[in-house]
This record gives structure tokens, sequence and C-alpha cells, in this order.
């Protein structure tokens, strides 16, 4: 049990040298990382339709 505390002060103490981003920056990199993920999203699904069409086409 003494390792277990002893532990958890560690991990607390550790916690504390932790430099956190300001808000702005988590926010602009939260945008940043949606902005992408959609971009990309309907990039590949414009993809998947135009490759469809195209296999629809050829198999007829």
């Amino acid at each position: 049990m003494d390792r277990a505390k002893l532990f958890l002060k560690e991990v607390k103490i550790e916690a504390k040298r932790i430099t956190w981003p300001e808000r702005k920056q988590v926010l602009i990199s939260t945008a940043t990382v949606v902005f992408l993920s959609l971009f990309i999203g309907a990039y590949l699904g414009l993809l998947d339709m135009i490759y469809n069409f195209i296999i629809s086409i050829i198999l007829r």
C-alpha cells in the first residue's frame, strides 16, 4: 500500500511540472483538426462516388 501512495504522490508532483498549452492554442489546434478531418472526409467521399460511378459504367 505504501508503494501505491508513493506512486500517486510522484504522479501529483510530475503533474505540477506539466506546461499546459494556452486556451487559444488549444482552440486553434482543435479547429485545425476538425477542419482537416471534414475536408479529408469530403475528399475521400467524393473520390468514392467518382470511382463507384466509373465502375458502374464499366460493369454495365
